[in-house]
């Protein structure tokens, strides 16, 4: 039998508990006395959770996915679907407050091989990020922005685009600007393309709202707070209804504030042909002493990738099916603020507000866009095409 490992929990860098692994397969976690909640699904009326079904979901969403996981498998020498061994060897700083330390300090191979500069950035950093797309956590020296070392914060995430797909950078880039136009500039990350010394190809570097200088600000996406597991192919995010977005929001600070904001991005994000919108690009951070609906973050008109990838249906589901961008109209957005709980004073209010931004929209959109000529011409028509759609 395998020994059963443990990990110390670390919650804005002082110790919460341990979590560890159990005989029957799954992990529990048990709070030290005098520490705080760390997440709406471990509350802290209960000393001990147990998840019978490996890590429990709030730390399994902490571990990476797709190209970083890959990566992380390879230097730490762990199996594919081993969150555990990941997060021991990666976890000490994550998306969040929380941090996952092994208490027997085990040496990680990776560092006597011989590696690429981007693997070389994951191994010294020993840090993770969750996400599928290629990624790397950094910090800035001077102007430039440099790999994370395993000190200091690591203020910025550097995005990079797929083999396949080299303009998602741009696209990615453009689209949260648009947002940005849509949406109140508060409500959406911050980010640049720029270098990254050592690592050739051009990044998205988004500066992240889940740090302020040296401090750790709690930080739950929309899976973690309602322990949705991620599954083996850690595709759950997407097998879930839009009731999910009401759910996580009665740990709001301020519901019915941040229902309206949820709803307003949903017709943006229809409007940008945003498919890829599932549960984890959904977040509640720590803000004016509660949590709230955190800045818009990962945005690209994913619609246009149709042939390439990404799904051409919106990532949450309608009655329990996918449906495709295409048959998203008013009345569905509609409907579905109505689950949100707004009235319809507020969503004709939130469709108002949206529409005063048109001349501004359309001219960010006349902009050269980063995209050869044929994606630029999918872009544009795609966007124009729903804006008839919705505001006719």
């Amino acid at each position: 039998m395998a020994e059963l490992r443990y990990g110390i929990v670390t919650f804005k860098g002082d110790r919460a508990g341990v979590l560890s692994e159990r005989a029957d397969g799954g992990t529990e976690f048990v709070y030290d006395p005098s520490a705080p909640e760390i997440a709406c699904a471990l509350p802290r009326t209960q000393d001990s959770h147990v998840y019978k079904a490996g890590v429990h979901p709030v730390f399994a969403h902490l571990a990476p996915e797709g190209w970083l996981r890959d990566r992380q498998n390879a230097v730490a020498d762990t199996d594919a679907d081993d969150d555990f061994g990941l997060l021991l060897a990666f976890g000490a700083d994550c998306i969040g407050a929380i941090g996952i330390e092994d208490p027997e300090g085990r040496t990680r191979p990776d560092l006597l091989k011989e590696l690429d500069a981007e693997t070389a950035a994951i191994a010294i950093g020993h840090r993770t990020i969750s996400g599928v797309q290629a990624k790397i956590l950094c910090q800035k020296d001077g102007r430039a922005y440099v790999p994370a070392t395993k000190e200091g914060p690591a203020p910025y995430i550097a995005k990079y685009a797929r083999d396949n797909l080299p303009d998602l950078v741009g696209n990615e880039e453009f689209s949260l600007g648009l947002t940005r136009i849509l949406l109140p500039e508060d409500q959406v990350v911050l980010c640049e393309r720029a270098f990254v010394r050592t690592i050739d190809p051009v990044a998205l570097l988004v500066e992240r709202f889940d740090r302020v200088g040296d401090d750790k600000l709690r930080c739950e996406d929309f899976a973690q707070i309602l322990g949705q597991a991620p599954g083996r192919d850690r595709k759950n995010k997407y097998n879930v209804g839009y009731e999910a977005l009401s759910e996580a929001l009665e740990y709001s600070d301020k519901k019915l504030i941040d229902a309206y904001r949820v709803f307003k991005r949903l017709v943006a994000f229809v409007l940008i042909g945003n498919t890829d919108c599932h549960l984890k690009n959904w977040s509640l951070y720590e803000k004016d002493g509660g949590l709230r609906l955190s800045p818009v973050y990962d945005v690209l008109n994913s619609y246009i990738y149709g042939g390439q990838g990404y799904s051409t249906a919106f990532g949450l589901l309608v009655d329990g099916n996918k449906v495709q961008w295409d048959q998203y109209d008013r009345d569905l957005l509609i409907r579905l603020g109505g689950q949100l709980g707004l009235t319809a004073k507020a969503i004709r209010r939130s469709f108002d507000e949206i529409l005063s931004t048109k001349d501004a929209f359309e001219a960010k959109l006349a902009e050269d866009l980063p995209l050869d000529d044929d994606r630029s011409y999918l872009y544009r028509a795609s966007i124009k095409q729903k804006w008839e759609q919705i505001y006719g």
